[in-house]
């Protein structure tokens, strides 16, 4: 019997371990290293994905929001018989209260609601015949002819207050107020 023979018919022969015949079984380490990194890779992608759909979403809220708002002040101009003495500017930085005279008990409810719908509110009501520099809105009217105008700004996000154009939200609305 030839010895090639005799390893097929002895079920006891085994052969001894070398480095060439070795025969690999599972993963190793880098495979297992690599194979987190690429799937926490992923999950940060995901993260970051829904993060900025939650704030597109909380950005959104607040448009709506505001365009309501500026809809309801509008009625309210609309109702006046001197719309031009409702211009005003207002920043709501504290809740205003409600204790108000008779006359100005709608805008001082009105101004409450803004302050509790949009962090920051600004609004600026006035006459502007070019509301957009830019391609941009701005908070800065010119007074002379135009519509009467409702501008509505908020902070989207509260940054640290380090400069002072930080701390200004810019206009996101404006609504022109027939009469």
């Amino acid at each position: 019997m030839r010895y090639a023979e005799r390893q097929v018919i002895s079920p006891a022969f085994t052969p001894t371990p070398s480095i060439a015949n070795f025969i690999q079984r599972g993963f190793t380490l880098v495979e297992v290293l690599t194979a987190i990194f690429i799937l926490a890779l992923a999950a940060s992608g995901v993260a970051a994905m829904q993060v900025h759909a939650l704030r597109t979403a909380q950005h959104s809220a607040y448009q709506s929001a505001a365009l309501q708002l500026a809809i309801e002040l509008a009625e309210l101009l609309r109702a006046e018989t001197q719309p031009t003495s409702y211009q005003f500017e207002y920043k709501a930085t504290v809740v205003p209260s409600v204790a108000c005279a008779r006359a100005d008990c709608d805008l001082a409810a009105w101004k409450q609601r803004l302050a509790e719908a949009l962090p920051r509110a600004r609004v600026v009501v006035c006459t502007d015949s070019v509301p957009v520099l830019n391609d941009t809105l701005h908070w800065a009217c010119s007074g002379a002819g135009g519509p009467l105008l409702i501008k509505i700004g908020w902070a989207s996000r509260e940054p640290a207050p380090t400069s002072a154009a930080q701390s200004e939200p810019p206009p996101f609305l404006a609504l022109p107020v027939e009469r």
